[in-house]
């Protein structure tokens, strides 16, 4: 009798984990497709030119995510039904419980708001309502446990992008591929280029894919990766010196730092560094020559670009970087020789992470003492000709005052609003409520819609609890990647992505050119670790 119980359960066990199996795999490829939908389409997409097309690519988007989406928790939904059946281990990760808890927070900072019919969608052409801030939720849950063809969807990912690299750099030579600029003004086209429109909007998707590019360049072992990694990196960085966004040069900075971090413990790796770090400066000088070349008219660089096209110190900078890859690339693959290049490199590291610390620190006291006044006239005069360091209302193209009256606005907030929010994109909602006399006085007719800081943003959407729950995902999610770098080199890519998203937003903010892409590079990076560690 009883081993006729034992081949029952036996048959049910192996019932389960064949429904789990090909549930699993039917999963995988509809994420995949899903996936790849985002990636090729939303980039690429326009249904007119650049009239709404910030709007045109959220639609599209939508209309993706809601098209796959229910087929897919569907199908997971009995995957995981299987998998529960057959006991088969489900682990849950930090970032898995940050991810969890953020779209909680979001749900709850609806309620706590009162702004619902507001929160749905979010405010007209940025659309970060709540169930846009799910559809990234899913986006990562899909991708950290059917992930498994995450190469692929890189990889075009990475094509895509290359065409909207490539486009963009033609755009500000004012040659016009795909006719979208047909009928504009040349100021116009010194504000819009490829097939992403505005240059910030273009900038956080930059931002978004570049890193992941560098990262195959710099730890992949196929020659023809490499090689791929090589042409993408220089057209990222042509592309980059030449879209006129500041902005975009502080989130390469911090992924330059994470590869540094990552890169600074061999020869070959720090090799390849130094040759990522030449490559960036020679494009900024190669764009500036095919500038003079082609010129465009309307097109002011802003500082930091300015800086790349002539300064002399990119020249320096660029020869030091060649000079430093050549002595590296020479050096012989004799112990004592590596031994001391190891030891040299470990104290670099740390002087790197202490410099970094020092020039933010001293940037941030320069400003403060330069606006207050404190410093010697001949300092105070020098840096009176550099708007970043004179602090008003007009810093950082109007950040000054957005920034001053977001900090107003969250201090004055009620309890409940500074713990729970007001909801997702309800930013416009709560001033028109509550600060629509000041906001006028400030702006006139112009709507303030969020506070170009992300993460002030999300402090004031989505109150303290909120915030802390979104900054620990990409906290938790770097800390994981870089710790498991040596197990795929994507991860390191991928780490680098989140930190430069994280720079780059604390100018700007969330919309469809850069967080969804964002949540998919954290999926992915999930799934990557998650098999690794099995």
């Amino acid at each position: 009798m009883s081993n006729k119980i034992g081949r029952v359960h036996e048959g049910k066990r192996s019932f389960a984990h064949v429904g789990a199996e090909v549930m699993g795999q039917a999963a995988q490829y509809f994420v995949a497709a899903l996936v790849i939908a985002v990636c090729v389409i939303v980039p690429l997409y326009a249904e007119d030119g650049y009239n709404q097309i910030g709007n045109a690519k959220f639609e599209v988007y939508r209309a993706i995510m809601i098209t796959g989406c229910p087929l897919i928790l569907i199908v997971s939904a009995i995957y995981f039904a299987f998998a529960m059946k057959g006991n088969k281990k489900t682990d849950v990760s930090v970032i898995d419980g940050f991810v969890a808890a953020y779209l909680i927070a979001t749900c709850v900072s609806v309620l706590a708001g009162g702004f619902y019919q507001d929160a749905l969608w979010g405010y007209y052409g940025w659309n970060m309502g709540l169930l846009s801030q799910v559809s990234f939720v899913l986006l990562y849950f899909f991708l950290s446990r059917f992930g498994k063809y995450y190469r692929a969807m890189l990889t075009i990912l990475c094509g895509a992008a290359c065409i909207v690299y490539v486009i963009g750099i033609l755009h500000r030579l004012l040659i016009d591929p795909i006719g979208f600029y047909e009928g504009l003004e040349y100021f116009q086209k010194a504000q819009f280029l490829s097939t992403l429109g505005q240059a910030s909007w273009y900038g956080s998707f930059l931002a978004v894919t570049l890193p992941v590019g560098i990262g195959v360049f710099l730890y992949a072992d196929g020659r023809a990766w490499r090689i791929f990694g090589c042409i993408y990196t220089i057209l990222g960085f042509c592309t980059l010196v030449t879209q006129n966004s500041d902005s975009a040069y502080f989130g390469l900075a911090g992924a330059l730092l994470i590869f540094f971090l990552l890169s600074v413990c061999g020869r070959e790796t720090m090799c390849r560094f130094m040759g990522v770090l030449t490559l960036f400066f020679a494009a900024g000088k190669l764009m500036y020559y095919l500038l003079q070349i082609h010129p465009n008219p309307e097109l002011e660089p802003d500082f930091v670009t300015k800086i790349m096209w002539t300064s002399g110190l990119t020249w320096v900078l660029f020869f030091l970087c060649l000079a430093v890859t050549a002595v590296l690339y020479g050096m012989g693959q004799k112990e004592p020789e590596l031994r001391y290049l190891a030891a040299l490199l470990s104290k670099i590291r740390w002087i790197v992470l202490l410099a970094v610390f020092v020039a933010i620190a001293g940037v941030v006291a320069l400003i403060v003492l330069q606006t207050r006044g404190l410093l010697p006239e001949r300092v105070a005069d020098r840096l009176a000709g550099i708007s970043y360091f004179n602090w008003n209302d007009s810093w950082g193209n109007g950040r000054g005052r957005i920034w001053q009256f977001s900090a107003k606005v969250f201090w004055e907030e009620k309890w409940r609003y500074k713990l729970f929010g007001v909801g997702p994109d309800c930013f416009s909602s709560y001033l028109n409520a509550y600060y629509s006399a000041e906001e006028e006085l400030l702006w006139g007719e112009k709507q303030l819609t969020n506070a170009h800081n992300e993460w002030l943003n999300i402090l004031i959407n989505g109150g303290i609890l909120g915030a802390a729950a979104y900054i620990g995902i990409y906290v938790t999610a770097v800390a994981r990647f870089m710790r498991n770098h040596r197990k795929d080199i994507l991860l390191a890519g991928i780490a680098a992505a989140c930190i430069s998203y994280m720079c780059y937003n604390f100018f700007c903010y969330q919309q469809v050119l850069c967080t969804p892409f964002v949540f998919i590079l954290m999926g992915i990076g999930e799934y990557i670790a998650r098999q690794k560690s099995e």
